[in-house]
């Protein structure tokens, strides 16, 4: 197994630095002020909590939805049989973005700093936004984190205004100077590689190629041009590990100890992975998916990656593909992100090589896409499940078998869903703008499309 950057040592990092050096006054980061801010009290939590969010409730139920899991007992059969009411992933809401969540932090510390201080804060403000803007369409953005001025009923914004702030931020970003990024701020020596700028590339291509359903060709273009100046190796991607199991062990695995037999290894992912030398990491037995020795993704420290080099490479292999680019360039990218998917998490440099020379670009502009978009599903296992189920909605594949047990109440057609409700919570007290947005969107069931993502 490769040796991983931890962005876990850059969060201790910022929260001894920042806390020295931005400010000498304590501040209580949950209630700060313009005058004494402290992004070194709030950096690390943020950080933390933005890559929980990737695996955690919301990115769990994603992967059931999207068959890398199989709901087993208690919420994950309800999930599996996608009856997901308006509490269902009330967390990722309630407290993973908005209140005291990611989203929030990052507000804060753009809001009370500038340049390479903030720089960092608006790309995981991008990552944060296209994980909400994605899971339900119209969010709060531009009102929603003013409620200390007085507004605590904040307007939804369109998806199409979001997805064109994600890509405002992550140019504020490069342009403020993230490419500085933690390196700058820890000083010469520093153990961490991760590319900043390349991350903000990388971002921009993975929320271009989002819209490929609404705006063809021109975000597979953009999305291309974004994945070519992006960071180039695993070694420069920006990991999360997590390091103690009672305090802040990867979602995943923490889920399997303490609600062991209640989800498990998808059949599904199973069948589509047979010869496959990934396999035996992924699963031991044909069910589990944490908890044994040799699982990869399934230990406490099990990394999580904000965007992966190998997703970076899918989208440039797709992109290819849709802009007309030369079959021989896009195979090279596939081949590329399964390589470095299977490199990363511990197959051979010979079964890689083995797997990877058999694989092939041909026939029609969607069957090369589904070729490249079955290949993103098995490496993004364990790691992206948001971005498999955006794949799975803007292209249709893989080629996934609704179950035959979907319970009707919030999704009458019984398809595999295409968005979250909107958590209890909004529609209680933030009621005239909730209803506003179930109406531009036209209903509020897990079968209604959102405007990125229309039914194939």
């Amino acid at each position: 197994m490769k040796t991983i950057k931890k962005i876990s040592s850059i969060v201790l990092f910022f929260s001894v630095f920042f806390s020295c050096e931005i400010t000498d006054i304590n501040v209580d980061p949950d209630n700060p002020s313009a005058e004494s801010i402290n992004a070194g009290a709030i950096y690390p939590g943020m950080i933390a909590q933005t890559h929980r969010n990737l695996v955690a409730l919301g990115g769990r139920s994603a992967g059931i939805i999207i068959q890398h899991f199989e709901g087993l007992d208690a919420q994950q059969i309800a999930i599996g049989q996608y009856n997901i009411p308006e509490g269902g992933v009330a967390g990722l809401w309630d407290t993973g973005l908005y209140g005291a969540g990611s989203m929030r932090d990052c507000f804060v510390i753009i809001d009370n700093s500038s340049g390479e201080i903030s720089a960092l804060a608006k790309l995981y403000m991008a990552a944060n936004l296209g994980v909400a803007t994605s899971s339900w369409g119209d969010v709060p953005f531009s009102e929603a984190f003013i409620g200390d001025q007085g507004n605590l009923i904040p307007v939804y914004d369109q998806q199409s205004n979001l997805y064109d702030a994600i890509q405002r931020l992550l140019d504020e970003s490069i342009n403020e100077g993230v490419s500085a990024g933690v390196g700058a701020f820890a000083g010469a020596g520093s153990a961490d590689n991760v590319n900043w700028e390349g991350v903000a590339h990388a971002l921009k291509a993975r929320y271009y190629m989002h819209l490929t359903s609404v705006n063809g060709v021109s975000a597979a273009q953009n999305a291309l041009q974004e994945a070519q100046q992006a960071f180039t190796s695993t070694a420069e991607q920006p990991d999360f590990i997590y390091s103690s199991p009672a305090q802040n062990a990867n979602p995943l695995a923490l889920f399997d100890n303490d609600r062991p037999s209640t989800m498990g290894f998808s059949p599904t992912l199973s069948a589509m992975m047979v010869g496959d030398p990934r396999l035996p990491l992924y699963t031991t037995d044909g069910e589990s998916f944490a908890g044994l020795a040799g699982l990869f993704w399934g230990q406490f420290s099990s990394p999580t990656p904000l965007i992966s080099y190998w997703e970076v490479k899918f989208i440039e292999a797709e992109a290819i593909v849709r802009t007309g680019g030369a079959d021989a360039d896009a195979l090279q990218a596939l081949r590329d992100a399964v390589e470095a998917n299977m490199l990363y998490i511990g197959v051979s440099q010979t079964d890689a090589d083995s797997y990877t020379s058999s694989l092939a670009i041909s026939g029609t502009e969607s069957e090369k896409i589904e070729t490249i978009i079955e290949e993103k599903y098995k490496s993004l296992y364990g790691n992206a499940p948001f971005e498999s189920w955006v794949d799975y909605r803007r292209t249709g594949y893989p080629d996934l078998v609704p179950n035959p047990d979907a319970v009707p109440s919030v999704n009458p057609t019984g398809v595999i869903p295409r968005r979250y409700l909107y958590p209890l919570t909004e529609r209680q007290t933030n009621t005239a703008n909730y209803e506003a947005a179930i109406s531009s969107q036209g209903g509020h069931l897990l079968d209604d499309d959102l405007w990125a993502f229309p039914s194939n």
